[in-house]
């Protein structure tokens, strides 16, 4: 995929390590970014250095080039919002980066607790919030293939009709 200024992506765990330097990588080629972290003071860090490198392809914008959104990956509802908050400033959604992910010092089976904030909860972010991250992000190309489909069908009427 050629990546080109105006598009837009979604990074998970974007305000730190791999994920922030995706970020600004995605940057650097004029996307528009949103950064889903559960870090706030990092995550808008990172969406004004997004803005920065954005500067040079976008001109006279009339909307922010990056947004941070404090998301929690393993709360459905955290997802969600970011997802369509996202969609709801530019429209479409062309790359999803799932870039979130913990690990645990304790080993699984020494592990004496319930593992809710060991194995559990590294699961639930290296595992079940890509599937939903991705989930939301084939729903949202869905959305924009409709779109498109019905656009394409409203002008063939239209331009049907006028042929007429």
């Amino acid at each position: 995929m050629e990546l080109k200024p105006g598009m837009s992506a979604i990074v998970t765990g974007g305000a730190s390590g791999i994920g922030r330097a995706i970020s600004l990588a995605l940057a650097q080629k004029g996307l528009f970014v949103t950064v889903l972290d559960f870090s706030e003071e990092r995550g808008m860090e990172v969406a004004v250095l997004i803005e920065k490198e954005n500067a040079r392809f976008h001109q006279d914008l009339r909307i922010p080039s990056s947004m941070f959104i404090k998301c929690d990956v393993t709360n459905a509802g955290d997802v969600a919002d970011g997802f369509e908050r996202h969609m709801k400033m530019y429209g479409s959604l062309d790359i999803c980066v799932n870039s979130a992910g913990i690990g645990t010092p304790v080993l699984f089976h020494r592990d004496k607790t319930d593992g809710r904030s060991t194995w559990r909860r590294t699961i639930d972010i290296d595992f079940v919030a890509v599937i939903e991250c991705t989930r939301l992000a084939l729903n949202a190309a869905d959305s924009a293939i409709l779109r498109s489909l019905l656009a394409s069908y409203q002008a063939s009427i239209t331009t049907h009709h006028r042929h007429r």
